[in-house]
C-alpha cells in the first residue's frame, strides 16, 4: 500500500478538511473559494495534460503547470487580474501547507510560492449619486420580492456590507430595540457592529414581522425560504436598476453591481466629512491603505484641494538634456 505521506491527493484532502477550516480557522467562504481554485487547476491539468486529479503527483504540481493555468484563466476563461491573483493565492496557501508536511519538497514548493502576483492598473471606483441610489431604493414594488429587495438594498447602502455578509446574515444578527444596529461577520471571521437608520429599522421590523422569521432564520431568504446566492442577489439588483432607468436617465449608462452600493456608501461618508479611519473600520478593511482608494476616486475633494492653492504663474521652460542617451531615456 502506498504511503499516504507521499500521496499528494491525500495531502490536498487534509488541507481542505482539516488544516484550512480547523487549524487555520478559515471561514466557509474562504474554504469554498480555495477549493474552487484548486478544483479548476486540477480540471485544467486533466483537460490539457491528461493528468487524473486523484493521481496527481508533486511533479505535476509544478511552476510551469501553474503558470499555464493562470494564463488559461485570463485568456480562455476571460478572468480579470484580480481573479487570477485570487486563484494563485489559494495555490500558494496549499503550497505552504505542503511545505509543513513535506519539508523534503522545500525547493520545489518555494519556487511555487515565488510565482508573482500580477500587477493591475488602478481603477477609478464607480459609485452612485444620492439621486441615483434614492431612485434604486424606491423602485421595488410592494410584492414579497419587492419588499425584500427594498429592505435588503437599503440595509446594504446603510451599512456598506459585502454580498457574502448580507446573504449570511440571520435575524439574530439584528438589534432593533435599544442599540438599533446589526452584527456583521466579515472576512477572516472578524465581527463588527454597525448602527442603522430609523428608516432601516422600520423596514426590518416590518419585514421580520411579515414573514414571522425566527431568530435563526436567514434575514433575506429566497422564495423557498433558504439562503440566497450571490448571483441571485446580483440578478435582483440588475432587474431593479433596469426598472429605475425609466425614472432616472443618469442610470441609463451605468452598470450597477452589489459592490457599487458598497462603494457608494463609502464615498458618501467621505464626502460628508467622515474620517477615513472610521470608514475603514465600518467597511471591515484590515488595512487603511485599502480604504485610501476612495480618496483617490473623489474628484470633488481633489478639485477643492486644488482651489485652495494659488496658481504660481511661473514662466514656462523646457529642460533639454545635453546627452543623447539621457534624451532618449527621458522621452520614454
Amino acid at each position: 500500500m502506498k504511503n499516504k505521506k507521499h500521496n499528494l491527493p491525500d495531502l490536498i484532502k487534509s488541507f481542505f478538511c482539516e488544516y484550512l477550516p480547523s487549524l487555520r480557522g478559515g471561514s466557509p467562504n474562504t474554504v469554498s473559494s480555495y477549493a474552487e481554485a484548486v478544483s479548476l487547476f486540477l480540471k485544467h491539468l486533466q483537460r490539457h495534460k491528461k493528468i487524473v486529479p486523484s493521481k496527481i503527483t508533486i511533479d505535476d504540481f509544478s511552476v510551469q503547470n501553474i503558470i499555464d493555468f493562470l494564463s488559461f484563466l485570463e485568456k480562455e476563461r476571460g478572468n480579470g487580474i484580480s481573479t487570477r491573483n485570487a486563484r494563485l493565492a489559494a495555490i500558494r496557501s496549499l503550497a505552504k501547507y505542503l511545505l509543513l508536511e513535506k519539508p523534503e519538497w522545500t525547493g520545489h514548493l518555494h519556487r511555487i510560492m515565488a510565482i508573482p502576483t500580477k500587477k493591475k492598473p488602478t481603477l477609478i471606483l464607480d459609485y452612485l449619486s444620492q439621486k441615483e441610489i434614492d431612485v434604486i431604493l424606491e423602485t421595488p414594488d410592494n410584492s414579497w420580492l419587492g419588499r425584500r429587495d427594498r429592505t435588503m438594498f437599503t440595509l446594504m447602502y446603510n451599512t456598506g456590507i459585502r454580498v457574502s455578509e448580507i446573504i449570511d446574515m440571520k435575524v439574530e444578527d439584528t438589534c432593533l430595540e435599544r442599540n438599533k444596529s446589526i452584527r456583521v461577520c466579515g472576512k477572516g471571521r472578524k465581527s463588527r457592529s454597525l448602527p442603522i437608520w430609523k428608516s432601516t429599522v422600520l423596514l426590518l421590523r416590518q419585514w421580520i414581522k411579515l414573514n414571522r422569521l425566527r431568530s435563526d432564520s436567514f434575514l433575506f431568504p429566497n422564495n423557498r425560504g433558504t439562503k440566497m446566492t450571490r448571483s441571485a442577489l446580483a440578478k435582483r439588483l440588475t432587474k431593479t436598476v433596469e426598472t429605475a432607468k425609466i425614472k432616472c436617465k443618469e442610470l441609463r449608462t451605468r452598470k450597477v453591481s452589489p459592490h457599487t452600493i458598497r462603494h457608494t456608501m463609502a464615498m458618501h461618508f467621505l464626502q460628508a466629512g467622515v474620517d477615513i479611519t472610521v470608514i475603514a473600520m465600518w467597511l471591515g478593511h484590515e488595512s487603511i491603505e485599502t480604504t485610501h482608494i476612495y480618496i483617490d476616486t473623489d474628484m470633488e475633494m481633489k478639485t477643492k484641494a486644488l482651489q485652495s492653492l494659488k496658481d504660481p504663474h511661473t514662466k514656462n521652460f523646457r529642460y533639454k538634456p545635453d546627452d543623447v542617451l539621457l534624451a532618449l531615456l527621458e522621452d520614454i
